[in-house]
């Protein structure tokens, strides 16, 4: 199914019926890595999974890929499905997006998951490592900077206990443009620093780190949880010691429980 936003035409599919939960996903891959955990909510949920600009099956448009854009992305979204408001998960830049969501429609948030997503801004150095990425695709070295993302966002117990899932993230991955590559890595170096934004929170949060996580360290997602919790707002902060930057794909089980527990789902295991 597609929809229209903007200057983009834009992917997405739904699994389940409930109250709408919507999972985004980090780049360079595609919808496919929420798959498992949204077959596992789906009996509770219509989980609604998008292809954020430039992957997958979306259109990229023009211009860097911001997350204020795909905030706004997310809006028409709801308004195609007409949905009034509905739950956001998201990993790496789909959790970044979930800041901008807040800042451009709190009221469309019924709560809020941050999947390896630190609140602060690009330091110099990694704006730095960003544009000789940008550089690399540009010299039509994309393969080679896919491997490169390969090793530092899957976590090395995932790459050993199940490497097929890197086989998986790099058919994802190769979907990508050349052009939509470069169009995210200027929209992430202009991601703003969203420790503010975290303070002003009033929804139920749920912050999930992975303690192999280079990129959004455990240090980070804490911060990120006690930053919530200073403001005001409700958060439960979970961390899963040996998984890495993608997490919720690395070990969809685990992240689909965790999210269940926080959306309220009854435990069965209980009874």
């Amino acid at each position: 199914m597609t929809f229209l936003s903007r200057d983009a035409t834009l992917f997405f599919t739904t699994v389940g019926a409930g109250p709408a939960v919507v999972l985004l996903h980090p780049t360079p891959v595609d919808h496919r890595f929420w798959l498992p955990v949204a077959e596992i909510l789906a009996p509770h949920f219509q989980v609604v999974l998008p292809d954020l600009r430039g992957h997958g099956r979306s259109e990229a448009g023009a211009g860097p890929i911001t997350v204020e854009k795909l905030a706004e992305d997310m809006s028409h979204l709801l308004d195609h499905l007409e949905i009034d408001k509905a739950f956001f998960a998201g990993c790496s830049i789909g959790g970044y997006t979930l800041f901008a969501i807040w800042r451009a429609m709190p009221a469309r948030a019924s709560g809020l998951a941050f999947c390896c997503s630190r609140p602060q801004g690009d330091t110099e150095a990694v704006r730095a490592r960003r544009h000789a990425n940008i550089a690399k695709i540009l010299e039509g070295r994309t393969a080679e900077f896919f491997e490169e993302q390969l090793r530092s966002l899957i976590g090395p117990t995932a790459r050993r206990r199940w490497p097929e899932k890197v086989d998986t993230a790099r058919t994802m991955m190769e979907t990508v443009s050349a052009e939509a590559l470069v169009a995210v890595q200027e929209g992430l170096a202009a991601r703003p620093d969203s420790i503010a934004t975290a303070r002003t929170i009033r929804v139920p949060c749920c912050v999930l780190a992975g303690g192999e996580d280079p990129a959004s360290t455990p240090s980070d997602m804490r911060l990120l949880a006690e930053e919530i919790r200073q403001g005001g707002g409700s958060v439960e902060y979970v961390e899963i010691p040996d998984a890495g930057h993608f997490a919720p794909f690395e070990q969809p089980e685990r992240v689909a429980l965790i999210l269940q527990r926080w959306l309220d789902v009854p435990d069965k295991s209980a009874k």
